[in-house]
């Protein structure tokens, strides 16, 4: 009930198990499923069949396909249910598939401290912008620059920026 009442739901892929049985109950609701793919396993590949907006971790797509091009990778991944698929690049940015239009967004330079976290922060704001209805490179924008932000600090909790200061380093990039 929770899962069904819920806007968005989402999973990764550290429990299988859990991911599967959580997806298979949000899709089945109609519900917007998000996941973190860092692993490319059959249940990476049960997983992608489930969710709305898969999102990969850079070395996922070529493991799963075959495809050295991560744009024709997304592509061979895409199933009718996906809205978008999205993978991380790492300090290069975030490119995102929707429909057959490719939308990239470069990283955003930081000095960098720890990256633990920076995953998760992206996925967050990745996330946050997808539930207000931002566009696909807005997203991609915001969720790149809170992760840059994440990288300044120490630690998954510490590193959590505020979005007022994500704004504030948004509004210093070209």
């Amino acid at each position: 009930e929770v899962i069904a009442g819920a806007r968005l739901l989402h999973v990764d892929d550290e429990d299988d198990t859990a991911a599967l049985a959580a997806a298979h109950i949000g899709s089945a609701a109609g519900i917007i499923v998000t996941s973190d793919i860092d692993r490319a396993t059959d249940s990476a590949l049960a997983l992608v069949e489930l969710v709305t907006v898969p999102i990969f971790a850079e070395h996922v797509p070529e493991a799963l396909t075959g495809e050295r091009a991560m744009a024709r990778a997304l592509r061979a991944l895409r199933r009718p249910r996906h809205t978008m698929l999205c993978v991380t690049l790492g300090e290069r940015g975030a490119m995102l598939l929707v429909g057959d239009t490719v939308v990239s967004a470069p990283g955003v330079p930081v000095t960098v401290v720890d990256t633990t976290g920076a995953g998760d922060v992206f996925r967050g704001a990745f996330i946050h912008g997808l539930l207000q209805g931002d566009p696909p490179a807005g997203i991609l924008r915001v969720a790149n620059a809170a992760a840059a932000l994440a990288c300044t600090r120490h630690g998954a909790i510490g590193g959590v920026p505020h979005p007022g200061e994500v704004e504030t380093l948004l509004r210093r990039l070209p």
